[in-house]
């Protein structure tokens, strides 16, 4: 019954599984002989020529760890190609200098997938004018210098779970969105296909977007940066991929989010322990779109360019939704073809095993002779193979535990630094508050010391001033001068009194006196005045925090700067926001 609620799209996606699924199976049947046979033809193989595969990875994680293993199975099925990879670990100087040292090195053809759009242009062009044919895959360049592109429709990923998403908020709610790595193309084309697909439901609003760079930590920092921010009902979590929307939900649980409230979605849907369909299939994630990694397929376009063969200048791979109904039947798939790809992996140990003994027994002993001391060396390395993989997993038990231990000591110094963060905060605010105070006082004994000195401050001839007070404010040149230099240094959080008096040539007592007989107001009031009314204007910018308004008007404290704020005007700066 379960089979009749598939989509369209999911029927196809487990045809072409299955369908793959039987061809490996074929596959498997035939490297049995193929695998006898590799031995005789090896030497008349002596002889074909070598292809050198240079390999740049922008990153490593799941999804590439998956697409390396496809390469590196696809090399069994062509003994002549050499596979040299390289990772930047998202560093963009660093896979440059990676490229240029697998350029150098005498590779006869390039795969790389860019950190983001415009960091290689200058190094691939170098590689291509070398007549080094580059394959970009799966991230695009802002160059045309490449030869052929590989990669998933992410315009088309984001439009399709765009339109999942419509269905499953019958048009109407609040979403949120954490985008994959800036300025890299997989990210910019899933919002731009996400964005495309929603604009047909004017309730729909996307009401946060925020960057992560595609890892599971960079999910939960976006997301408590817009918690922090925004103040809506979240009614779905749209991430860049799996990782960042799984991060986001433990967020949202942790601050008391209702599971089964949110619809969350993804992108990879790996089948691999942690991966997207299993997040699927135990209700982590609502839905994940596949991105395909096709190693094989990438690796026969390889040999097909080294060739000389014709190709597009694009190749996009297929992909399809994952959902509840078929999460667990193409885990069922993925369990089937891995145990295909152990089998396949053994296989070809026993081939390479095979070719090195026949070739250095081969003049010595007879063909019968021969199979009984392949059987019994290949029944050696078996269980040497199976002690020392018992003796590995021990070891790699050892380490993981180990990193647990660190993962948690990491996890106690990030939660102190943070309280550490919060005390700073709490205590610039107090400094700042002193300071003012500190002003102020000084400011009081300035008037004390001048009505001692000459009587009522109000009564001096020079500062009487008769009309309306905004009327002479604005025509009193002196108070114009004022204003234009508190203005000027309005960012600076160390302004006072005495740089202004030091710019107009006065001293404080100058300064205040003038200032006071003018508006009644000392310097430092009209100074804080100054910077909250800049802030009120600043507040119409929606882009702007409040903590950036804060220090654009010299508040070294955010909360320093709502109270103030708060006394002057009567509300709060986020109340201003939202008018």
């Amino acid at each position: 019954m379960k089979m009749r609620l598939f989509s369209r799209e999911n029927r196809r996606s487990l045809t072409t599984i299955s369908q793959k699924t039987i061809f490996f199976r074929r596959k498997l049947a035939g490297i049995t002989v193929l695998l006898s046979a590799l031995c005789i033809i090896s030497a008349c193989n002596s002889n074909e020529k070598k292809y050198i595969i240079g390999v740049s990875q922008c990153s490593e994680d799941s999804w590439r760890s998956k697409l390396q293993d496809e390469l590196i199975m696809a090399t069994y099925f062509n003994e002549g190609v050499e596979l040299r990879f390289t990772s930047a670990h998202d560093d963009r100087k660093l896979q440059e200098q990676q490229i240029e040292s697998l350029v150098n090195s005498g590779i006869d053809l390039l795969i790389v997938s860019p950190i983001q759009e415009d960091n290689l242009t200058e190094t691939i062009s170098k590689a291509y004018a070398k007549n080094i044919p580059v394959i970009l895959y799966d991230r695009k360049t802002n160059n045309e210098q490449y030869t052929t592109f590989m990669g998933a429709d992410n315009y088309l990923i984001g439009e399709m779970l765009g339109q999942y998403l419509a269905g499953k908020l019958h048009g109407k709610g609040n979403v949120v969105e954490i985008g994959g790595l800036k300025g890299s193309s997989p990210a910019m084309e899933r919002h731009n296909g996400f964005m495309n697909a929603i604009k047909q439901y004017p309730d729909i609003q996307i009401i946060a977007y925020q960057s992560g760079d595609w890892t599971e930590a960079s999910g939960e920092v976006a997301m408590r940066r817009i918690l922090r921010e925004y103040d809506q009902k979240i009614d779905a979590v749209y991430g860049g991929n799996d990782r960042m929307a799984v991060g986001a939900r433990r967020v949202l649980l942790e601050n008391g989010y209702n599971d089964g409230s949110i619809i969350y979605l993804g992108v990879d849907a790996l089948p691999t322990e942690n991966g997207g369909i299993r997040k699927v299939a135990e209700s982590i994630l609502d839905a994940s779109a596949i991105y395909p990694t096709q190693g094989d397929e990438l690796l026969q376009l390889a040999l097909d360019i080294l060739n000389n063969k014709s190709v597009p200048k694009e190749i996009l791979m297929k992909s399809s939704l994952v959902t509840k109904e078929n999460a667990k039947v193409l885990l069922l798939q993925h369990e089937e073809l891995a145990r295909q790809y152990n089998n396949l992996r053994k296989m070809h140990s026993q081939s390479g095993t095979m070719q090195e003994y026949i070739k250095s027994q081969q003049a010595v002993i007879g063909i019968i002779m021969l199979m009984f001391l392949i059987i019994a060396v290949f029944l050696g390395l078996y269980i040497r193979g199976y002690q020392a993989k018992h003796k590995l997993n021990g070891i790699l038990k050892e380490k993981n535990k180990q990193l647990e231990e660190s993962q948690l000591q990491l996890e106690t110094i990030n939660t102190q630094l943070s309280l550490v963060n919060e005390q700073l905060m709490e205590e610039k605010e107090v400094a700042e508050r002193q300071r003012d105070e500190l002003e102020e006082q000084r400011d009081k004994i300035i008037e004390i010391s001048l009505t001692q000195k000459n009587g009522d401050l109000d009564s001096s001839e020079d500062d009487i001033i008769s009309g309306n007070e905004k009327q002479f404010r604005h025509e009193n040149e002196f108070f114009k001068k004022f204003i234009a230099s508190v203005n000027d240094h309005i960012a600076d959080s160390e302004l006072s009194v005495e740089d202004i008096g030091n710019e107009m040539y006065l001293s404080r007592v100058q300064l205040y006196r003038k200032v006071k007989a003018l508006t009644g107001k000392s310097p430092m009031e009209i100074i804080r005045e100054e910077r909250l009314r800049r802030g009120y204007q600043l507040l119409s910018d929606s882009s702007l925090s409040i903590s950036e308004i804060a220090y654009r008007v010299g508040f070294s404290s955010p909360s320093y700067f709502t109270k103030c704020f708060k006394d002057m005007f009567g509300k709060s700066p986020t109340d201003v926001q939202k008018i």
